[in-house]
């Protein structure tokens, strides 16, 4: 019965041995699993960071390539009616860089941030000074701050071109009469922007080019296509009247 007992001990002995052995190298074994729990967390999460960077590649590629084809479109568009309107090699050149510079800048303003919007004010501006207009006398411009994204504001920028251009030549700011005036104004009503270009005191208004040409075309005709807009002109003796509504939520359509 002692000899028994003896055994039974050595036995539980032995068991606990075992278990002991088994508890440390569980123990020793615990570090490794964790740190190994630790690195397929942080490859789950960098697989999971690099399938987004794909996507919003894919994205982006497919944003860029859109907005080229747009681009060369427009260009064409551009081109093309720039060599029906008529007049000397140099005079269609003349009107076709102007154009083209147009909408580089707002390719520029895009590639710097494509989220952000263009003020109203700065568009008027900017192609008045285009064509050396600073603070003159004879140009008012009215209205309180306005921002509109910048696929509409290109297209806003040509059509404020386009007046310019044939102010220049046949409206107020073609010079020699210091009746003549330009009051270019805006406002904003519920979800609309309208834009107002009005001249007056112009002895005698040729607005053939915009009776015929890309300018009123563009305006009249792409405007209501690409943004929506409802626009109208009146021409009559001694004045211009061209007013253009934009809705504020528009996303500009393709060029087709």
């Amino acid at each position: 019965m002692a000899q028994w007992t003896l055994r039974s001990v050595k036995l539980q002995l032995v068991d606990q041995a075992k278990d002991k052995r088994a508890v440390s190298s569980l123990e020793r074994n615990e570090p490794a699993e964790a740190e190994l729990i630790s690195v397929r967390k942080a490859l789950r999460r960098t697989q999971e960071q690099l399938q987004g960077a794909r996507d919003r590649e894919a994205v982006l590629r497919n944003e860029l390539q859109h907005r080229v084809r747009n681009m060369l479109a427009i260009i064409r568009s551009i081109f093309s009616r720039s060599m029906t309107s008529g007049g000397s090699i140099d005079d269609i050149a003349d009107h076709f860089h102007g154009r083209l510079d147009t909408i580089a800048r707002y390719q520029s303003f895009h590639s710097i941030d494509p989220m952000r919007s263009v003020d109203v004010e700065q568009i008027v501006r900017d192609e008045l000074h285009s064509f050396q207009f600073g603070d003159d006398p004879v140009i008012t411009i009215e209205g309180h701050e306005a921002h509109i994204n910048q696929d509409v504001a290109q297209l806003t920028a040509l059509a404020v071109h386009e007046l310019v251009t044939n102010s220049l030549k046949f409206g107020a700011l073609s010079g020699g009469d210091a009746r003549v005036r330009l009051l270019i104004r805006w406002t904003v009503a519920g979800n609309a922007l309208t834009l107002e270009w009005l001249e007056s005191g112009v002895a005698i208004i040729g607005a053939a080019p915009l009776r015929r040409g890309f300018g009123r075309e563009f305006i009249e005709q792409a405007l209501p296509y690409q943004i929506g807009a409802t626009t109208s002109f009146d021409l009559r003796p001694g004045g211009l009247t061209c007013i253009i509504t934009i809705p504020l939520d528009v996303v500009a359509a393709p060029v087709i």
